[in-house]
C-alpha cells in the first residue's frame, strides 16, 4: 500500500515537473520566441560569412604558396649554375648541399601544393 502511495506521488511529482508554468503574457513570449528567431538567424548568418570567408581565404593561400614555389625553383636553378660555373671546391661543396636542401624544400612545398589543390577541387 505505501508502495503504491509512493509511486503515485513520485509519478505526480513528474508529472508537474513536465508542465510548463509559465503561462504569463502572450506578449512577453512572442517577444522571447522573437529574440530567439533572430539569434538562431545571426548565428546562421554569422557561420555563413565564416565559411564564405574560409572559401576566399583558400585561394589567397594557394596564390602565396604557389608564389614561394616559383620562388624556391628559381633559386634551385641560380644554385645549379653557380654550382656549374664555380671552380673552388669548398664553395663547390656548399653549393652542393645547399641545393640538395632547396631541392627538398622545393618538393615539400609542391607535395602540399598539389594536396591543396586536390582538396579544393574535391571541394566544389
Amino acid at each position: 500500500m505505501h508502495l503504491r502511495v509512493l509511486v503515485f506521488v513520485v509519478a505526480g511529482a513528474a508529472l508537474l515537473a513536465a508542465c510548463d508554468f509559465e503561462g504569463g503574457d502572450p506578449v512577453q513570449h512572442a517577444l522571447r520566441d522573437a529574440a530567439a528567431a533572430r539569434q538562431a538567424a545571426a548565428l546562421k548568418t554569422t557561420e555563413e560569412e565564416q565559411a564564405a570567408a574560409a572559401k576566399r581565404a583558400a585561394p589567397a593561400e594557394d596564390d602565396e604558396l604557389s608564389r614561394l614555389i616559383t620562388s624556391r625553383r628559381r633559386a634551385v636553378e641560380d644554385t645549379r649554375a653557380l654550382l656549374a660555373a664555380t671552380t673552388d671546391p669548398a664553395l663547390k661543396a656548399q653549393l652542393a648541399s645547399d641545393l640538395k636542401a632547396e631541392e627538398a624544400r622545393l618538393q615539400v612545398l609542391e607535395g602540399r601544393h598539389m594536396a591543396s589543390a586536390t582538396a579544393h577541387d574535391a571541394g566544389r
